[in-house]
């Protein structure tokens, strides 16, 4: 059975690079400032069958985020069987430190203590200080220079074998939530997973990880992504290491649920979003948020105005909701559903020549110069998204007015509705088009009483 155990400590003692060491991976952001993970990231550890859990720093701030950040790392340590505290070992025991271990204390849970950024053998000698705080289980580390962690690992390995091997499950719908900062993608994201899962806070720019939730009852996992701002705003090395994870999220992801604010709708940072969506190849559901600060002529005018913008890609499905009442939330995961299966499907050959003898027959394509292109055959070349191939002759001096005619007539007929489709149009080559034309020696003679026949 596996173990959660839960990493806590002080802002910047180096909980998120031990959880990405541990875990084998880049989940959580690492920087040399404190404050910088602030939701609950979850990982398993290599070697082991541990859950790990990655926690925002305990501090003294008094501001409404640090609440609902310490809020979050309280939810973390009531889920952990075991609890890794994490002090430094370069800034010496702290008065912090100690008010933390009472806290840990109270809760009667096995608490691991782990003392971190321990380079040297000075360091070490300092780090027996913290043997006051009174628990015996401890360990000397610095993640910075990978030592004392195979002690760890052992640890972890002993506290939760390994019954089998681990495959991960890779069959679940992974749904990334995509849009600018402070629209309500992680309200949204704590409403549909049916519990608090990630900080909601007015301030923007909250989340910086994109963090992974599970949907109760169902096999999907939602990405909440950081709020993505314009190249120019982003200035923070932070901001454009959350902007590159959640660009990342975007291509793990099998669809992406693109929030809008409903009081601004499609800004031209939205616009940038739904181009990248669209260019990775993903499905995209446009979601309008906070329908409750609207007037009724606003909200009837809204679906309207959103789909004006959207003249390059109409084929997106626009729903209206409110994520802080719960309006309009019960249909979006079946329609994050359809939207995949749409993308995924497999199409016979057969069908997919019907439908294009009957686009041609609807709307033949255009002379070019003397002659018509002539589109012969089709058949599908991949999915995620739909790639079809149609082969002919002439194609390449097709308009993109009549290629994007083909687009829409073949979306329509197979109802493929949110994801992107990609038509390619292959030159039938002749065959023949490079070989010389050597005659026989019957044909040779043939060729002589023929030309001798016409001079006469």
């Amino acid at each position: 059975m596996s173990c959660i155990v839960a990493i806590v400590g002080r802002p910047n003692v180096g909980k998120s690079s031990l959880f990405n060491i541990l875990t084998g991976s880049r989940a959580a952001l690492v920087a040399n400032f404190s404050g910088l993970t602030r939701d609950r990231q979850y990982g398993r550890d290599l070697k082991s069958s541990a859950i790990l859990i990655d926690t925002g720093g305990i501090g003294k701030d008094s501001s409404d985020l640090s609440k609902d950040v310490i809020k979050q790392t309280n939810l973390a340590i009531e889920e952990a069987d075991i609890l890794f505290f994490m002090v430094d070992g370069k800034d010496g025991l702290m008065p912090l430190d100690e008010e933390i271990a009472k806290k840990l204390r109270k809760r009667n849970k096995p608490v691991r203590l782990i003392v971190n950024k321990i380079d040297n053998a000075k360091d070490l000698e300092g780090s027996f200080e913290f043997d006051q705080l009174g628990f015996k289980d401890k360990a000397v580390v610095s993640t910075a220079h990978n030592l004392g962690l195979d002690a760890l690992k052992k640890a972890l390995l002993e506290i939760s074998p390994v019954a089998e091997p681990i495959q991960e499950k890779r069959n679940d719908l992974r749904i990334s939530i995509l849009g600018r900062p402070n629209v309500g993608k992680s309200t949204l994201i704590n409403k549909l997973s049916g519990f608090e899962r990630v900080l909601v806070s007015s301030e923007s720019g909250t989340t910086r990880d994109s963090i992974e939730v599970p949907v109760k009852e169902r096999e999907i996992t939602l990405i909440d992504t950081a709020g993505v701002r314009k190249k120019s705003v982003s200035k923070g090395k932070v901001e454009q290491f959350s902007i590159s994870q959640s660009i990342e999220a975007i291509k793990k992801s099998n669809v992406v649920i693109h929030i809008l604010d409903a009081v601004e709708p499609l800004v031209d940072q939205d616009m940038h979003l739904l181009g990248l969506a669209l260019s990775i190849g993903k499905p995209v559901l446009i979601v309008a948020n906070k329908i409750d600060l609207l007037n009724k002529e606003e909200l009837a005018n809204l679906t309207d105005h959103i789909f004006r913008r959207l003249s390059f890609a109409k084929f997106v499905g626009v729903s209206l909701i409110s994520a802080k009442e719960g309006k309009g939330l019960k249909k979006l995961l079946n329609l994050a559903e359809e939207a995949y299966l749409a993308t995924s499907k497999d199409f016979s050959t057969s069908v997919l020549n019907k439908i294009l003898n009957e686009a041609i027959k609807k709307q033949p394509p255009p002379l070019i110069g003397r002659f018509r292109p002539k589109m012969r055959y089709i058949h599908q070349g991949g999915k995620n998204p739909p790639l079809f191939i149609i082969h002919g002759k002439n194609l390449k001096k097709l308009s993109s007015s009549y290629k994007k005619y083909m687009e829409n007539y073949f979306r329509e007929h197979l109802k493929l509705r949110s994801t992107p489709l990609i038509i390619d149009f292959l030159e039938s080559e002749n065959p023949y088009k490079d070989k010389p034309n050597v005659l026989s020696g019957r044909q040779k003679k043939k060729r002589k009483r023929i030309i001798k026949r016409s001079k006469k």
